[in-house]
C-alpha cells in the first residue's frame, strides 16, 4: 500500500469515526478518549500528508519550480486569505495541475484574462488561478501534471504571466493565511517550510 492510498484511508476512517451516535457526536473534541484517539490519528495523517506531498507537489507549468518551493510575493487584489506568487512569465505557456485539483465555486474571472478556484485533493489548500486564456466549469477534475490553461496576454505587473493565490485555511484554520510580502518581492518563507510547521511542528 502506498502512503497516498494509507492517507486515504485513514481519512475515510476518521469520517466514518466521526458518524457514530454513541461518543463522538455527543463528546467530540472535547474531553474523554476520543480527544485523545483523534488527536492521535489527527497527528499520523499529518505525517502521512507531508511524506506524500513532498513526492507529488509539482510546478505550475512544466520545467517550473514545485509549488513547495514557492515564496508567497504579494496579496491577491479583491481576493482576501489568497496570497499569491506570480509565475509562466510568457504568454501561452501550458498551465498544469501542481497536485490533483477539482474546480470549485464561485464562479471568477480576471481583469484580463480568465481565472477559476480550484481546491487541492491531497494538500487541502485552495487555489486562485488568474489571468488565463481559459476558465475550466466547475466539478472538473485534473490529475497531476494535467493541462488546465495557457496564460492570457496581460500587462499586470509588468508583463504575462500566471498568478497562482494560495488559501491556507484548512490546515491554518478560519481567517488565517500563510505568511507572504506584500510588494512583489521575495523573501517570505517558502511554502514547504510553513507547511512542514504546521504539519509536523
Amino acid at each position: 500500500m502506498t502512503n497516498q492510498a494509507r492517507l486515504n484511508l485513514l481519512r475515510e476512517a476518521q469520517e466514518t469515526l466521526k458518524k457514530t451516535t454513541k461518543g463522538y457526536v455527543q463528546v467530540g473534541m472535547n474531553g474523554g478518549n476520543w480527544k485523545v484517539a483523534m488527536n492521535q490519528l489527527m497527528k499520523l495523517e499529518n505525517e502521512l500528508l507531508w511524506s506524500v506531498l513532498l513526492n507529488i507537489m509539482g510546478p505550475v507549468f512544466k520545467g517550473g519550480k514545485s509549488l513547495l518551493l514557492q515564496d508567497l510575493t504579494h496579496p491577491t487584489s479583491g481576493i482576501p486569505l489568497y496570497p499569491a506568487f506570480d509565475d509562466a512569465f510568457e504568454v501561452g505557456t501550458p498551465i498544469i495541475a501542481p497536485e490533483p485539483l477539482v474546480v470549485v465555486e464561485p464562479l471568477t474571472s480576471s481583469r484580463p484574462g480568465k481565472a477559476f478556484y480550484a481546491a487541492g485533493k491531497v494538500s487541502t489548500l485552495e487555489y486562485w488561478f488568474g489571468h488565463l486564456d481559459r476558465s475550466p466549469k466547475i466539478g472538473t477534475n485534473f490529475k497531476l501534471g494535467a493541462f488546465m490553461a495557457k496564460v492570457a496576454p496581460n500587462s499586470i505587473g509588468g508583463g504575462p504571466h500566471v498568478h497562482v493565490g494560495v488559501n491556507a485555511e484548512n490546515l491554518l484554520g478560519k481567517g488565517e493565511q500563510f505568511e507572504h510580502r506584500t510588494n512583489y518581492t521575495h523573501g517570505a518563507p517558502l511554502i514547504l517550510t510553513q507547511m512542514k510547521k504546521v504539519l509536523l511542528g
